[in-house]
C-alpha cells in the first residue's frame, strides 16, 4: 500500500524534472515469471542479472505471481541467475538485450540443493512478442562485417523496411533517410538514447553530432508505432549505441585507405582523359577498460579523416567558355574525438556520461552533384559538440528513474567562398561593401561567379529529461509496466549571422554578354543590412512534453500498448491541444513466441527546427535586414558589368558602379525607416504543431530456430503541416497589398501599409498541405548460425505530398490553389530492396555483400521562367501555353496543367563486396583484421537525377553518375 501511494508523487516529481522534448529511454528490460515444475508461481525469487562485459548488478525479487521486470538495462550481453530456498539455482547464461527491446526469461525451477545449478543456454528470441512497435536494428556483427560505403552508416538504413536512403556521398555530406514517407527533417537521432538532432535542420541532414562507424556498437531504427515516450518527429527515432569500457582493458587501431590507382573510370569522363587524382585515408584509435572493475569504466576514441574525392562536373555547349567540363574534388579534414564513462556508485544507482567532438573543415560539398563552376564552390566549417550524463535509481524491485541532462553545440560556417580565408576560416564581410565582393550568376544549368550567401550559425541545445517506470505484477487480470516523464529544453540559433552579395538570375544558359540583350540577367535578388556588417539574428525556442505509457500483459499471449503523450513549443503559437493517444497490440499465437500478429495506431507530432523563426526575425516588414528583389529590365541594377572568372573566363556579372549606387540608395532608405521590406515573411497567429496519424498491423513468424519472416502494412496521413503562402498573390496579374490581404490591420503595422510589397509570405499550417503514405514492408533475418547470416528488405510504397522543400520551408507555384501542388512526394521511390549476407568460409575469412536496388524519385517538370511573378522559378508547364515547342512530358491535370513531380528519376542498382581476415595475435593482442571492400562491384552507371527545367539544355538528360567501382583497403589490430 505505501508502494501504490509513492506513485503520483513519484510522477508529479518526474513532470516536474521533465524531459528533453524528443526523446527518452532507449534501453531495454528483461522480465519472466518464475514457476516451479507443477506451472504454479513462486514469489519470493531472487533474481540477479550481471552485465558480462562491466559486471554491473541488478537484482529484484519476483511477486506474488512470480513475475519480475528489471527495466532501464544497457544494451550488452547478461548472465540472469534464479534463486529460491529449497530450488536448485537457474542461471542463464549470455542473454542478448538489443536497445529498446523487452527480453522474456521464463524459469522453471526444480526441486533440489542450493550447490546444484540448471544452466539454462538459448539465443534470445528472434520475435519480440509483446511489442507493436515496426522497426529493426543492425547488429555489432552487421554493423563489423557489411560493407558501408565511406563508414557511413546511414546506408545500411535500408535494410530495414519502410526506410529510404539517400547515401552520403563521402563520411560527411550528411546523408538523408525517409522513413515511411515522411519528409527527413521529420526524423528524431538519438546517442545512447539521448538528443542528438540538428536543431537547425532538423533530422533532414542526419545527426548534431557526427558518431564514427568505430564506435558504434548497434544501431536502433523504430520507424512505426513507437510509444508515447518517444516524440519530437513523425518519421524514424534513430538511435546509436555506443561502445563501453569493461572489466578488460581492451581497444582497436586501425586504418583505412582508398586511392585512384584501384578505382574505375567515371563514367562520363571521357576517354582521352586521365583519371584525376582522389585518396581517403582515415586512422584512429580506441581504448576502454576499467578503472574500478565491476564499478567503473572508461572508453576513448580518436579519428582523423583526410578525404579528397573527385568528380566530373559537365556543362552545356553554350555555357562555354564560362563553364566547361571540369575535375575537381571535394576536400574534407575533419577529427573526431569520443569519450564515455560509466560508474555503478552502488547496486541501485549508476551514473553514465557520453562526449563528442568533432571539427570538420569541407572544400566543395556536394561537388559530385551540384552544378557549380569552380568560383561557385561551396566552403564549410563545422565544429559540433555533444555532452551529457545519465543517472539511473533503482527505488524499489518495482520502480526506477532515470534522469539525463545534456548539451548540444554547433558552430557551422558555410557558403561562398568569398566569405572565408583560404583555411577555411569564416571572416565574412570582413568590412567590405557586399555590393563589391561580386555576385553569384545562376543560370538554368549552372552556377558561376564568387559571390552569393552564406551563414554562421551558433547552435546551442540544452535538455533535461526524466522517465520513472513502475511495476504491477496484478492489476485488472494482468501484469502492467507503468511509465510517466517528460521533458524540457531550450533550443537556440545564438546568433545566426548571414552574408549575401546577391545573385543574378539568368533565363539562357549563355555568359553574360554586355553585347548580347539576350544574355542579360531577369532578376536581381540581395539581402541588405548595415554596410560591412553581418546580418545577426537570435531564435530562441522551448520544448516540453509529458508523457504516460502501459505495457498490460493481459496474458501469456496477448499484450496492450497504450500511452499518451502532451507536447508543446513555443515556435507553434496555437499549440494548446496537442494531445497524441497511442494504442497496439502483440498476440502471440502460439504462446511460444513463434508466430505474433501485431498493430497499431497512433498521433506523432513534430517540432519546427528553429530556422522558421529565424525567417520572422529577419525577414519581418520591420527589419534591420529586408531583402530586396529587382525585376525592371530598365534598372541599372539588371545592367551589370563583365568581368571573367578565376581561370580567366568571360562571363560573369557584377554589378555596375550605377547598379551599386542604385542599391546605395535603396538601402540607406531602408535603413534609415523611410521604407519596408518588400518581402516580408510573417506568422500566422493560429499557426499549430504539425502531425500524423500513423497505423500499421503486422505479422511476425519464426521459420526455423535462427530465421523469421515479417511482414507489415504500414500507413500515414499528415495534417496541419506548414507551408509559405504568398497572401499578395497577383489576382487578374494585380497584387492586392496590405489593404487586400489584411483589411483589419493585424498584420501589417500602420506605418508600413502604404509600401508596395513583391510577395508577404505567410507560414500557415492548413488541411491544403494535407499527405498520405501507404506501404507494403517485407523482412527477413537469419541469425549468425552455421557460418552465416543474412537478412532481406522490401518496400513497395506510395506516399504523397504537397508542394515542394522541407516542411519547414515548403512552397507551393499556385498560392491561391493550394491543392494543386498535391501530389507525389520529390522523395518516393516505389521500390526499395536490400539484401545483405555475410559468410565464413573458414575459421578466420569473413566474405560480406550488400546489394541495393531502389526505383528512380520523382522530377518536378518546370518551364524554367517565374511566369506568375511569385519570385518562385517553379512554375510548371500548361497545355496549350508551354508546350507549342515540344510536348509535356508529365501528366497533366484537369485543367491541363503538368502535375507536380510528374517525371521518374534513375534507379540505382549497387552491390558492394568485402573480405576481413583475421589473424590471431598473441601476447594480449586479440587479432590483426586485414580488409579488402569493393564497392559498386559491377561498376552500375547509377545516374545523377537531370533537371526538370525545360529551358536546361540539359532537361532530363543525366550529366552525372554516381561512384563507379571503387576499392577499399584496411588494416585493424585489436587488442
Amino acid at each position: 500500500m505505501i508502494a501504490l501511494l509513492r506513485i503520483p508523487v513519484l510522477v508529479a516529481l518526474c513532470a516536474g524534472l521533465s524531459a528533453a522534448p524528443a526523446l527518452a529511454q532507449q534501453r531495454g528490460t528483461i522480465s519472466g515469471r518464475v514457476l516451479d515444475q507443477g506451472k504454479l508461481a513462486l514469489p519470493g525469487a531472487t533474481v540477479t542479472i550481471v552485465n558480462d562485459d562491466t559486471g554491473f548488478t541488478r537484482t529484484a525479487v519476483t511477486s506474488e505471481t512470480g513475475a519480475f521486470t528489471i527495466p532501464n538495462l544497457e544494451p550488452g550481453s547478461y548472465t540472469v541467475t534464479i534463486e529460491m530456498q529449497g530450488f536448485r539455482p537457474v542461471k542463464r547464461a549470455k542473454v542478448q538485450l538489443v536497445a529498446g527491446s523487452e527480453l522474456e526469461v521464463p524459469v522453471e525451477m526444480q526441486v533440489g540443493g542450493l550447490e546444484e545449478t540448471v544452466e539454462v543456454l538459448g539465443d534470445s528470441p528472434l520475435i519480440e512478442r509483446t511489442s507493436n512497435t515496426v522497426g529493426g536494428s543492425l547488429s555489432n556483427r552487421e554493423i563489423e562485417e557489411v560493407p558501408s560505403n565511406f563508414r557511413n552508416v546511414t546506408a545500411l538504413t535500408s535494410l530495414i523496411p519502410g526506410m529510404t536512403p539517400n547515401p552520403a556521398q563521402s563520411s560527411f555530406e550528411g546523408g538523408q533517410v525517409v522513413a515511411n514517407g515522411t519528409p527527413a527533417q521529420s526524423n528524431v537521432y538519438l546517442i545512447d538514447g539521448m538528443y542528438n538532432n540538428d536543431d537547425r535542420l532538423g533530422g533532414s541532414q542526419g545527426t548534431q553530432v557526427r558518431v564514427v562507424l568505430d564506435n558504434i556498437d548497434e544501431y536502433q531504427v523504430l520507424a512505426n508505432q513507437y510509444s508515447a515516450e518517444y516524440g519530437g518527429g513523425a518519421g524514424a527515432i534513430i538511435n546509436m549505441v555506443t561502445r563501453g569500457g569493461t572489466n578488460q582493458f581492451h581497444g582497436r587501431a586501425y586504418t583505412y585507405f582508398r586511392d585512384d590507382a584501384f578505382n574505375a573510370r567515371g563514367h562520363f569522363l571521357p576517354d582521352d582523359a586521365e583519371k584525376p587524382d582522389e585518396r581517403t585515408l582515415q586512422f584512429g584509435f580506441g581504448i576502454g577498460g576499467p578503472i574500478v572493475r565491476d564499478k567503473a569504466h572508461f572508453y576513448f576514441t580518436y579519428e582523423r579523416d583526410h578525404e579528397d574525392i573527385a568528380g566530373l562536373k559537365r556543362f552545356p555547349a553554350e555555357a562555354a567558355p564560362l563553364a566547361t567540363d571540369f575535375v575537381g574534388t571535394f576536400s574534407v579534414r575533419a577529427t573526431n574525438y569520443f569519450g564515455r564513462g560509466d560508474v555503478q556508485l552502488n547496486e541501485g544507482h549508476i551514473l553514465n556520461a557520453r562526449w563528442v567532438l568533432e571539427t570538420a573543415p569541407t572544400k566543395g560539398e556536394g561537388f559530385n552533384v551540384s552544378d557549380e563552376t569552380i568560383d561557385a564552390q561551396g566552403w564549410e566549417n563545422d565544429w559540433d559538440h555533444l555532452f551529457n550524463i545519465t543517472y539511473t535509481a533503482v527505488l524499489t524491485d518495482r520502480a526506477s528513474n532515470v534522469l539525463r541532462v545534456g548539451r548540444i553545440g554547433e558552430q557551422l560556417e558555410t557558403g561562398a567562398q568569398t566569405f572565408f580565408d583560404s583555411d577555411v576560416n569564416g571572416i565574412g564581410f570582413d568590412g567590405r561593401d557586399p555590393f563589391t565582393i561580386g555576385q553569384s550568376n545562376v543560370h538554368p544549368s549552372y552556377v558561376t561567379g564568387i559571390g552569393g550567401t552564406g551563414t554562421f550559425t551558433t547552435i546551442r541545445t540544452y535538455t533535461i529529461d526524466n522517465s520513472f517506470s513502475y511495476f504491477v505484477p496484478n492489476l485488472l487480470g494482468g501484469e502492467h509496466t507503468f511509465k510517466a516523464g517528460g521533458g524540457f529544453s531550450l533550443n537556440q540559433a545564438n546568433p545566426r549571422s548571414s552574408m549575401d552579395s546577391g545573385t543574378f538570375e539568368f533565363e539562357s544558359e549563355l555568359p553574360f554578354d554586355p553585347a548580347n540583350p539576350e544574355t542579360y540577367p531577369i532578376q536581381f535578388d540581395i539581402t541588405v543590412g548595415p554596410p560591412g556588417q553581418q546580418f545577426d539574428v537570435v531564435a530562441k525556442d522551448r520544448r516540453t512534453y509529458l508523457f504516460v505509457e502501459d505495457k498490460w500483459r493481459v496474458s501469456n499471449n496477448l499484450t496492450f500498448n497504450v500511452g499518451l503523450r502532451y507536447d508543446n513549443q513555443r515556435h507553434a503559437p496555437n499549440s494548446k491541444d496537442d494531445i497524441s493517444p497511442r494504442a497496439g497490440f502483440a498476440w502471440d499465437l502460439t504462446g511460444e513466441g513463434t508466430s505474433v500478429v501485431r498493430g497499431g495506431i497512433g498521433r506523432f507530432y513534430s517540432y519546427f527546427p528553429v530556422s522558421v523563426d529565424l525567417f520572422y526575425t529577419q525577414t519581418g516588414v520591420i527589419t534591420p535586414f529586408p531583402g530586396i528583389s529587382i525585376r525592371d529590365p530598365n534598372s541599372p541594377v539588371l545592367q551589370p558589368d563583365m568581368i571573367t572568372d578565376s581561370l580567366g573566363n568571360p562571363g560573369v556579372a557584377v554589378l555596375s558602379a550605377a547598379g551599386r549606387a542604385a542599391l546605395t540608395a535603396q538601402r540607406d532608405a531602408i535603413l534609415a525607416g523611410q521604407t519596408f521590406n518588400r518581402n516580408p515573411r510573417l506568422d500566422h497567429p493560429d499557426r499549430q504543431m504539425p502531425y500524423q496519424w500513423a497505423w500499421s498491423l503486422g505479422f511476425s513468424h519464426e521459420l526455423f530456430p535462427n530465421g523469421a519472416v515479417s511482414i507489415d502494412y504500414v500507413g500515414n496521413v499528415s495534417r496541419d503541416q506548414m507551408g509559405w503562402v504568398d497572401i499578395n498573390e497577383p489576382v487578374n496579374g494585380v497584387r492586392p497589398q496590405a489593404d487586400g490581404f489584411d483589411p483589419t490591420g493585424t498584420l501589417i503595422p500602420a506605418e508600413a501599409r502604404g509600401t508596395s510589397f513583391q510577395r508577404v509570405l505567410q507560414s500557415q499550417t492548413s488541411d491544403d498541405f494535407d499527405g498520405d503514405y501507404q506501404s507494403l514492408q517485407f523482412s527477413f533475418v537469419k541469425r549468425y548460425a552455421d557460418r552465416w547470416s543474412g537478412r532481406v528488405s522490401y518496400t513497395l510504397q506510395k506516399s504523397n505530398y504537397v508542394g515542394l522543400g522541407n516542411p519547414d520551408n515548403r512552397r507551393v507555384w499556385l498560392d491561391n490553389d493550394i491543392r494543386a501542388d498535391y501530389g507525389r512526394f520529390a522523395s518516393d521511390r516505389r521500390h526499395v530492396l536490400s539484401a545483405t549476407a555475410s559468410v565464413s568460409p573458414w575459421t578466420h575469412l569473413t566474405i560480406a555483400t550488400v546489394v541495393s536496388a531502389i526505383s528512380g524519385d520523382a522530377i518536378n517538370e518546370t518551364v524554367g521562367r517565374d511566369v506568375n511573378g511569385d519570385l518562385d522559378n517553379t512554375d510548371r508547364p500548361i497545355q496549350g501555353v508551354d508546350d507549342l515547342a515540344f510536348p509535356i512530358r508529365s501528366e497533366v491535370d484537369s485543367q491541363g496543367r503538368a502535375v507536380i513531380n510528374g517525371l521518374t528519376g534513375e534507379k540505382s542498382l549497387t552491390t558492394d563486396l568485402s573480405f576481413r581476415y583475421q589473424i590471431p595475435l598473441a601476447r594480449g593482442l586479440q587479432s590483426l583484421d586485414l580488409f579488402y571492400d569493393i564497392f559498386n562491384l559491377f561498376n552500375n552507371e547509377n545516374l545523377v537525377d537531370p533537371t526538370g527545367n525545360r529551358r536546361s539544355a540539359n532537361f532530363m538528360v543525366p550529366i552525372a553518375a554516381r561512384f563507379a567501382r571503387q576499392m577499399q583497403f584496411g588494416v585493424r589490430v585489436r587488442f
